[in-house]
């Protein structure tokens, strides 16, 4: 039985709106949305099923689940009577949206339809997933009028097994600002134990607010919608951040002093700083945790060396090595092989695969193809602060695919698990 979930938004009602689409066909699911500038909430709800209607050109058996009780009982009960009285209510006025109405009438004959109505807002998964595109299309019919984005017409397959693990990072409905700019925008994106996945975009796709909102360098404007969990738990502080999840970022290695020595280096990720000072103080076993994270990465000889004298390479190391030393569960890398030879870009590689190995949880942040590993299976397309799709790595990583992200003639080709871009 294939399922159907829809929803749709509307900022001012009327004004700006958007609808969003779901379907899920056994392990397979499509997302779609769209918008238009000037609309109202109910119209937005019905277009999304008539949107969803029209993917199917044939007969089927469906349920379909909306949190709009004007659509789930205007469908199943309201209708027959409007249609009895020539499409006029019980006071005889005109039923409004009678167009969409119509259409949705003339579809749903076509098809065996189950209409289920769902609680919007209450932490159902597929209603949140839908309320989210129907946002993402609100603001872009805001920006450039009416619009109809399908990035996911080829079917994207779930990653997600009926038996979830746990958690680690739930963000829902999240607006992020970067001084007068709006980078992330209504943005949800959760990641679960066990879960490799990669984030990948143009520049200015987002990706740097991101990890900055992950590690809780910039945080998200205090919505009502807006939800911000970390191992389950909704409240929590920096440090704990820091000791769950640890971060390899490009701005980091820019911005890291080049007068710290490499011991040093490692030893900062316990108190998140930028090189260590005299006041902070580090346990026995703290002293001998980083050693044996410096041993485990190959740079004990190094240890001694001021980070500035490093290669690129030796330093994203030691920088490893500072967000290894809480043993965290969850590792992000940042363009983990930027500036590094082949030789350096593979040994790095390898030392992410092994990490992966012992149980880590990783999220690879991203535009470079070659630097995503065989393990991870989840890819995520970020494009204008939006999640644009979500699914298998051998679903989205298609020439089409890529070449629609990037906005490029784009031609992969793909050996032993890994994948390489070329000109098209």
């Amino acid at each position: 039985m294939i399922e159907i979930y829809t929803d749709g938004a509307c900022s001012g009602n009327p004004g700006p709106g958007g609808w969003g689409v779901l379907v899920r066909d056994g392990n397979v699911e499509t997302e779609f949305s769209g918008g238009e500038s000037a609309t109202t909430n109910n119209r937005m709800e019905l277009l999304a099923v008539i949107e969803a209607l029209q993917s199917f050109p044939q007969p089927m058996q469906a349920r379909v689940y909306t949190d709009s009780q004007y659509v789930q009982k205007g469908i199943s009960e309201w209708i027959h009577s409007w249609k009895q009285r020539g499409w006029k209510t019980a006071g005889k006025d005109p039923v409004k949206n009678e167009d969409l109405w119509r259409r949705l009438d003339a579809l749903a004959a076509g098809h065996t339809l189950e209409w289920h109505w769902v609680r919007g807002h209450n932490g159902h998964p597929e209603n949140e997933r839908v309320d989210a595109l129907a946002r993402a299309g609100l603001e872009q019919a805001r920006r450039g009028g009416k619009v109809a984005n399908r990035p996911a017409l080829v079917p994207v397959e779930s990653t997600r097994s009926s038996a979830k693990t746990k958690p680690i990072v739930e963000i829902q409905h999240a607006t992020v600002y970067r001084g007068e700019t709006c980078v992330l925008s209504d943005f949800s994106f959760a990641l679960h134990e066990g879960e490799h996945a990669a984030i990948l975009g143009p520049n200015g796709a987002g990706k740097s607010t991101l990890l900055k909102l992950l590690s809780g360098e910039v945080h998200a404007m205090p919505k009502d919608e807006t939800r911000w969990v970390l191992f389950g738990e909704e409240r929590w502080n920096v440090c704990d951040v820091r000791k769950q999840i640890g971060i390899v970022s490009h701005d980091l290695q820019r911005d890291y002093l080049i007068c710290a020595e490499g011991l040093n280096v490692v030893l900062s990720g316990f108190y998140a700083s930028n090189d260590t000072y005299a006041y902070q103080e580090f346990s026995k076993s703290q002293m001998t945790r980083a050693y044996e994270v410096m041993q485990e990465l190959g740079v004990m000889d190094l240890s001694g060396r001021r980070f500035g004298h490093m290669s690129t390479g030796e330093q994203r190391r030691f920088l490893l090595g500072r967000a290894l030393v809480h043993d965290p569960p969850v590792l992000v890398f940042d363009e983990p092989t930027s500036g590094l030879d082949l030789k350096a870009c593979f040994q790095y590689l390898d030392l992410l695969r092994a990490q992966m190995a012992k149980g880590k949880t990783v999220l690879l942040v991203t535009h470079h193809l070659h630097e995503i590993p065989p393990e991870i299976d989840r890819v995520i397309f970020l494009k204008a602060g939006n999640i644009v799709a979500d699914g298998f790595k051998s679903t989205l990583l298609t020439s089409d695919q890529i070449s629609g992200l990037l906005d490029s003639k784009i031609f992969l080709v793909q050996a032993n698990g890994w994948y390489q871009a070329l000109p098209g």
